[in-house]
């Protein structure tokens, strides 16, 4: 009975709260109250109204951002302890609990975070400044189809991730494709190199280096492609413009993109990502639009569906770590990806896509159509 009493009385505040403005000490009494009871819906709600109201502080906001992560919206946590972070960098329980957010979120600042952390809570949580090998991941993929002429495709991948300070990352791989056409095996032995650096929680520069080397059994055309990226974190938005060339015995292929993308509130971490790419080969242009959705399913279990439209011949995806240069371009795409975490270290990825595929002859074009069955699996050090 006293409990229930207790609740009711804390909830009056917060219902006038909405029709007239509180003080800081009120706010930061009740949030206080809310946030020693684990009452983590009326803390957001009372934090929200007193963030409208321009009523802050950094204890307001760590409370906000502890609640956001006890209800799973990382993406809304890691928000209000960044907002915390400006008022005090010192502060360790901002430090410790900003890295427990976006680590929880899957961000890319992941590792900036880390090197806010004292010494002790890195070698609690087994941080290292450099990490030579922190992650290894493989992938495999067959693409299968009922044209005559045209054989499956094998690809499989396998890189490793180095952690080369808490600002930068580097990825580097090796794939191998192979597809016979008209009763020709051709062979594509590949390497890639991906920089990441994280020049503070909002800006990231991205850089990549993706070398082919596609035989046909009997002459080798080697291609390079270099990539530049530049993103901006923009509380739940994010925008990225990126541009890359790849010279091949063939062809040189220019490629311009834009790219957005929104992370929805709730726990289910919804989220929209448009991007719309502009390549330039061989004189003539076109373009390329590609739109993704994607949820958080379960706690362990994250689903994603897509659709890209455009010619996709010569073109690049996931800033340079796939190049699409198999002698029929797809023309439409769509599909779907699940990632299960099976715990903090170890990753499952299954993904199935449905494609177009349009054989270019002088004759005139002809399609069939593609079924791509992938396989992955990362494990984080």
């Amino acid at each position: 009975m006293h409990k229930y009493l207790v609740s009711l009385l804390l909830l009056i505040p917060l219902i006038s709260f909405s029709q007239e403005k509180m003080g800081f000490q009120q706010s930061d009494s009740l949030t206080y109250q809310y946030y020693l009871k684990g009452d983590w819906k009326n803390l957001i709600e009372l934090s929200k109204a007193a963030f409208h109201q321009n009523i802050d502080s950094k204890f307001m906001r760590q409370r906000a951002g502890y609640a956001y992560l006890m209800t799973g919206d990382y993406t809304a946590a890691e928000i209000q302890f960044q907002k915390a972070f400006e008022f005090d960098r010192a502060d360790e329980f901002t430090q410790t609990y900003l890295y427990y957010a976006a680590l929880n979120r899957g961000s890319e600042n992941r590792r900036f975070y880390a090197g806010y952390l004292s010494e002790e809570v890195r070698n609690k949580l087994g941080i290292l400044p450099f990490n030579p090998v922190s992650l290894i991941d493989n992938e495999f993929n067959l693409k299968t189809n009922k044209s005559d002429s045209r054989s499956n495709q094998i690809y499989y991948r396998a890189g490793i991730g180095t952690e080369l300070g808490y600002r930068l990352t580097l990825y580097q791989a090796v794939a191998y494709f192979r597809q016979t056409v008209s009763g020709v095996s051709t062979r594509q032995p590949e390497y890639i190199a991906m920089l990441n650096y994280n020049l503070s929680p909002k800006w990231q520069f991205k850089g990549t280096y993706h070398f082919l080397n596609t035989n046909d059994g009997y002459t080798a055309y080697p291609g390079n492609l270099g990539l530049l990226a530049i993103s901006r974190q923009l509380n739940r938005f994010n925008l990225e413009a990126n541009g890359s060339i790849l010279k091949s015995t063939f062809a040189t292929t220019r490629q311009y993109g834009l790219k957005a993308g929104v992370v929805f509130p709730g726990r289910s971490n919804i989220y929209l990502t448009s991007a719309v790419t502009g390549i330039a080969e061989e004189g003539a242009s076109r373009a390329i639009f590609s739109q993704s959705a994607g949820l958080k399913c379960t706690d362990k279990l994250w689903a994603e569906g897509y659709i890209t439209l455009g010619n996709l011949k010569n073109y690049n995806t996931f800033n340079g770590l796939y190049i699409y240069n198999s002698v029929d371009p797809s023309i439409f795409r769509t599909g779907c990806t699940l990632s299960c975490f099976l715990g903090p270290h170890l990753s499952l990825v299954g993904n199935f896509t449905f494609d177009q595929q349009q054989i270019e002859s002088t004759s005139g074009n002809s399609y069939y159509y593609q079924y791509s069955y992938s396989a992955g699996i990362k494990w984080r050090l």
